[in-house]
């Protein structure tokens, strides 16, 4: 009976510290809040997907984001338009004053004209909103690393 005890509480003990030390952790630790990007942080490498609300195409995207400065991040947006024609841009994603998640950004384009973007940015979700000369769409990322 003796030998029942101490194994079970071998076996028990472990998991109460389990328990316990998960009811206990700050609720933005819980959701991963520790060891990544804070809110808002865009550098990093994100993949998703692009898709013009306009001409209905879409494809895969990808970007690398590094910071610059204050509020400023140097992005290099990648990816490929109409399965095999493969595109990349760099542009600056600026910090909309006042706000800790919201970014835009401008960028002139060859034959394209001038893309504005907004960019909605958490922890591990990329949402933009991009317009062109005749073209609107989305950006659809989560964080890689």
């Amino acid at each position: 009976m003796k030998r029942f005890c101490r194994r079970s509480r071998m076996l028990v003990l472990p998991a109460v510290i389990l328990v316990l030390s998960a009811c206990l952790l700050p609720a933005n630790a819980a959701q991963g809040g520790w060891g990544g990007s804070p809110t808002g942080q865009p550098a990093g490498v994100w993949r998703g997907k692009w898709s013009s609300q306009t001409s209905g195409h879409r494809g895969p995207l990808g970007a690398r984001i590094r910071p610059l400065g204050p509020d400023r991040y140097r992005a290099l947006f990648y990816g490929r338009f109409a399965v095999v024609i493969p595109f990349a841009y760099r542009t600056t994603l600026t910090r909309v004053p006042g706000t800790s998640d919201l970014y835009h950004s401008a960028k002139r384009m060859p034959l394209l004209g001038t893309y504005r973007t907004t960019a909605r940015i958490s922890h591990d979700s990329f949402r933009a909103d991009f317009v062109g000369r005749e073209d609107r769409g989305v950006f659809l990322m989560s964080r890689r690393r």
